[in-house]
């Protein structure tokens, strides 16, 4: 039997939950089915080892958003698609899919499939941007029915992320302090501000810290905020860190204070990890976290939830082993990447 080649394209490869999500399916798609090549387009190379310590076949070009650039990424792509009989490409963010088009205008035999990973891609802009592609896109994959917007097509598949749940079920013990974690970009999408604020009002009535895990352009301003409240032994910036697993088990609870989102990969890490959770209501979280498997909340009760979880934390905790079953229902990667594959064959 003939394998099907598929390009797997993202902006860069970075700590981001989209390039988790390619990561899996490179990782855990069949190689008897698929030859799977991935290529990163900008400079971000956290993820970079991992991809090819895993044998994925690996390309980051490392390209700037200058105009030379942009002509040498797709000369390149054009490349790969002739050299390797490259018949799908699935195209992850904005970016990506701005490359697919001109790519199939080029290669008309190619198949595109796009998955955005989140509610918000960004700007109005970009959403006409996706929206004038419809016509170079064969499916649209979305996280639920709930991120729908004008600029899917009609023709969409909903998948969750997903994740190998047995690396994250481990048997370890809790930090000595209690222990909030957060982790993800240091943007603003990510509201650390608002721990940092929380962390303020609580320091003086409850012994705990905050983790935050991850790294960005607001670094230096999250640092000295923490410096002006003297939270320097409550909220702790660990930067980028490869030993997720671990320091969510080690930590008593996850906090998302998104302004949105799409499904994040960190909420399947933690309820793999039967981790409580305290998130805004934001994108696709809403599909997965009710207010029986986690405290699901808008941002001015971000700090009440926070608290419920410290006074009450055997609540927590049962709350957390009820999401731990709903991701092994429905979450696990086996399950994702297997629907991936028969939208990928049904293609071809």
């Amino acid at each position: 039997m003939n394998k099907i080649n598929i390009l797997q394209l993202i902006t860069g490869l970075g700590m981001g939950g989209a390039e988790k999500v390619v990561l899996d399916l490179a990782k855990y798609t069949s190689k008897d089915e698929f030859n799977t090549f991935v290529v990163g387009m900008s400079k971000r190379d956290e993820l970079l080892e991992e991809f090819l310590d895993n044998g994925i076949d690996t390309i980051l070009l490392k390209k700037d958003n200058s105009l030379k650039d942009f002509i040498e990424i797709f000369k390149y792509l054009d490349n790969i698609i002739k050299q390797n009989d490259i018949k799908i490409i699935h195209a992850h963010m904005t970016h990506s899919m701005i490359m697919s088009a001109l790519l199939k205008i080029k290669n008309p035999f190619l198949k595109v499939v796009y998955t955005s990973h989140s509610l918000n891609i960004g700007s109005k802009l970009r959403e006409y941007i996706i929206w004038s592609l419809k016509s170079f896109r064969d499916i649209d994959i979305v996280f639920s029915k709930g991120i729908l917007k004008f600029f899917y097509k009609k023709s969409f598949k909903v998948i969750p992320n997903g994740i190998k749940i047995d690396k994250y079920d481990l048997d370890l013990p809790k930090n000595n302090k209690f222990t909030f974690i957060a982790i993800g970009r240091l943007e603003t999408v990510k509201n650390h501000k608002v721990l940092i604020e929380i962390a303020n009002r609580l320091k003086n009535n409850y012994n705990f810290e905050i983790q935050i895990v991850g790294n960005g352009y607001l670094k230096d301003e999250l640092k000295s905020l923490i410096e002006h409240y003297n939270l320097e032994s409550n909220v702790k910036l660990l930067g980028l860190r490869n030993d997720i697993p671990k320091l969510l088990n080690n930590a008593h609870c996850l906090v998302m204070p998104s302004l949105w989102e799409g499904l994040p990969i960190v909420i399947l890490e933690a309820g793999a990890s039967c981790l409580p959770i305290v998130s805004t209501k934001v994108g696709s979280i809403p599909s997965l976290l009710n207010n029986k498997n986690a405290y699901l909340s808008e941002l001015e009760n971000f700090e009440k939830n926070m608290i419920e979880v410290l006074e009450n934390y055997n609540e927590a905790e049962e709350k957390g082993k009820i999401l731990f079953q709903d991701i092994l229902k429905t979450y696990s990667i086996d399950s994702v990447v297997k629907k991936h594959e028969v939208i990928y064959k049904d293609l071809v």
